[in-house]
Formats: structure tokens, C-alpha cells, sequence
């Protein structure tokens, strides 16, 4: 162990070096896991919206067979009224 101010200072020194190599590797990993965060959330973001579509698109599609099936079943009972009775 050195007793000498300057070494004691050197090592001080150092260690703040070391220190401030970690913090900046630990701030390079932290913004690369935040740029992935974003790019997840964009991704979830987009099958929302595509869900979200397609949620609309069979609600239409339940209305316009409701509608057109109750116009086929009008039709045959229209069609069945004007059926001679045998």
C-alpha cells in the first residue's frame, strides 16, 4: 500500500476513471434497451391497429349478413305466399 500522497492521489484518480468507463457503458446499454423498448412498442402498436381493423371489419360484415339475410328470408316468404297451396 502506498503512503506516498500522490500514489494515494494516482489511485484515487483511477478509480474515478474506471468508475466513469463503467457509467458510460452502463448509459450505451441503457439507450440501446430503450431504442428495442420503443421499436416493441411501435410493433405492438401496429398489431393493435390491424386488430383493432379486422375487430371492425367482421363487425361490418355480422351487420351486412344480418341485413342480407333477413332480405333472403323476406323473399321466401314473399315467394312462399304466391306458392299455390297444392
Amino acid at each position: 500500500m502506498a503512503h506516498d500522497p500522490l500514489d494515494i492521489i494516482a489511485e484515487s484518480y483511477r478509480g474515478i476513471h474506471e468508475s466513469t468507463q463503467i457509467m458510460a457503458q452502463t448509459q450505451l446499454r441503457m439507450e440501446a434497451t430503450q431504442r428495442l423498448a420503443l421499436r416493441l412498442q411501435g410493433f405492438a402498436l401496429v398489431l393493435i391497429g390491424l386488430s383493432l381493423f379486422f375487430a371492425a371489419y367482421l363487425v361490418y360484415q355480422h351487420g351486412t349478413q344480418g341485413q342480407e339475410h333477413a332480405a333472403h328470408t323476406q323473399a321466401l316468404i314473399e315467394m312462399l305466399r304466391r306458392t299455390p297451396a297444392p
